[in-house]
């Protein structure tokens, strides 16, 4: 199968497989694998696919060594958010992601749609939202601008939840200068279920129609895996700003 390239896709150069956050020897197995050059558009599949954010390139193998197996977990490792048995024919399913480099580019939208994408890993697991928590770090409060991305992750946070009725029931917040340059910005949520209650993403068979549900695809947010898994340097603020999602909570 392939994606037909569309009138106006520019050339695939090394520039602009850099710039999809693929290495070289990436780009090679691309090519590997499909046996002829991507289209731009396949080029932007591999990108987000590919993306520590989506694919955990780098962290799987310590992810890996983590327990996740027990009596009580229902749902392990490979689906939207793990689920465990709490009792009297009741799951508790979780999620918690990290909206690191969105945060420190755009605090604000940034925070709020990192507690966006773990509620809709929640409730599309089939549970009910009921609760959200933060970790949060960063860099020395004398700093005007960890001031500014403090507020604004912290503001960020509270109003989504507000927004869609989940409050955030607790977090924890410590500053320390090694996170001045990238804030560690890390959300969680929580969601009820029965167990007969639990939604897998896996589908099987031909014939069934795909529904896509959300608010309209806008200008925002467009690299937003690639760029969530890219190193920051100082001219991130105003290049990288285009890629962090604007939140829609009523939408949600």
């Amino acid at each position: 199968m392939q994606v037909p390239p569309r009138e106006g896709d520019p050339e695939i150069t090394p520039e602009i497989v850099a710039d999809h956050g693929l290495t070289p020897e990436e780009y090679e197995k691309v090519l590997k694998i499909m046996g002829r050059d991507p289209t731009f558009t396949e080029l932007g599949v591999f990108s987000a696919m590919w993306s520590e954010h989506c694919g955990y390139k780098n962290s799987k193998r310590l992810l890996r060594l983590l327990p996740t197996q027990a009596p009580w977990v229902i749902q392990g490792p490979g689906e939207n958010a793990g689920v465990i048995d709490v009792g009297d024919g009741y799951a508790l399913a979780f999620k918690i992601e990290s909206h690191n480099h969105p945060s420190a580019v755009e605090p604000y939208q940034g925070a709020a749609t990192g507690v966006g994408g773990i509620l809709r890993d929640i409730f599309t697991m089939g549970a009910r939202p009921v609760a959200v928590l933060d970790s949060l770090r960063f860099g020395d409060l004398d700093s005007g601008r960890v001031r500014y991305l403090f507020a604004g992750v912290v503001n960020g946070v509270g109003d989504y939840g507000n927004c869609v009725g989940i409050p955030n029931v607790g977090g924890e917040v410590q500053f320390d200068r090694g996170y001045e340059g990238n804030p560690i910005v890390n959300a969680m949520c929580l969601g009820l279920m029965r167990h007969e209650e639990l939604i897998t993403a896996a589908a099987t068979g031909n014939g069934a129609p795909l529904m896509a549900v959300g608010a309209r695809t806008g200008r925002d947010g467009i690299h937003g895996a690639t760029f969530a898994s890219e190193e920051l340097s100082e001219d991130s603020d105003e290049s990288s700003r285009p890629q962090v999602q604007v939140g829609d909570p009523f939408t949600e």
